[in-house]
């Protein structure tokens, strides 16, 4: 299989969204302050999210139930925990977005350009409320050709299902896309899962240059895109 960090030009380029488009640092730093007696609950809720990667439990109720399941084992626990996500956690965490929270330099710019160089364009996120986020960061959801919220349908990258409905979306081949995101266990190996190449971001640049050269600040990420975009990179870094 052909190496799009290699190839001539990609076709396609799909964006992860949180601490991809944006530095989600200042958001955890907002979340923290505003929740400070909940502190170890948004530690908790933090790392069952986490735990949920590669799930594929067949639609987003199900997810939910997980999800509540792995946070209590009692049902008073669970309901108390859908009360705190609902009427807490999310609107701290929009609250967040808007206030604490700006796209990376040069995000619209660069969508426009991979845009406007014939370039389809995706997003995939694991969590619902994409929308309102996108807005949050000013970003419209039609710049994007294919949005895609994982947990709707109830799995979570980099699970091989994830991967079918972001190809089918984008209807260009796999082998000429790139999967841009932050996360190794979730956003490299569902590029990995998908057939795709992979750009990962850095929030900043690290001390020692990365053993994997795909891993690089968000500067040089635009970059790479924009030249693998018009043909004109050959490799990260």
């Amino acid at each position: 299989m052909a190496d799009p960090q290699r190839a001539a030009a990609i076709a396609g380029v799909v964006f992860d969204l949180d601490g991809t488009l944006y530095d989600k640092r200042s958001l955890e730093r907002f979340m923290v302050r505003s929740l400070p007696w909940g502190l170890r609950r948004l530690l908790r809720y933090t790392k069952v999210r986490s735990s949920l990667a590669g799930e594929d439990l067949g639609s987003g109720a199900a997810i939910q139930a997980e999800t509540l399941r792995r946070l209590s084992a009692r049902e008073g626990g669970r309901a108390a925990w859908q009360r705190w996500i609902c009427e807490v956690y999310e609107p701290t965490l929009l609250e967040g977005m808007r206030r604490a929270v700006r796209p990376f330099p040069g995000v619209h710019r660069l969508l426009a350009e991979l845009r406007g160089a014939g370039l389809r364009l995706g997003l995939v996120s694991d969590y619902r409320g994409v929308e309102a986020r996108l807005d949050a960061l000013r970003i419209a959801p039609s710049a994007f050709d294919f949005v895609l919220t994982t947990e709707l349908h109830g799995v979570m990258k980099p699970a091989a299902r994830a991967a079918a409905l972001t190809r089918a979306g984008m209807g260009v081949p796999a082998e000429a896309t790139v999967m841009v995101g932050d996360r190794a266990f979730a956003d490299l190996r569902f590029a990995e899962a998908a057939g795709m190449g992979f750009v990962g971001v850095l929030p900043e640049a690290p001390a020692t240059a990365p053993e994997d050269p795909r891993w690089m600040t968000w500067p040089a990420a635009r970059a790479h895109l924009l030249g693998l975009a018009l043909g004109g990179a050959s490799s990260p870094g």
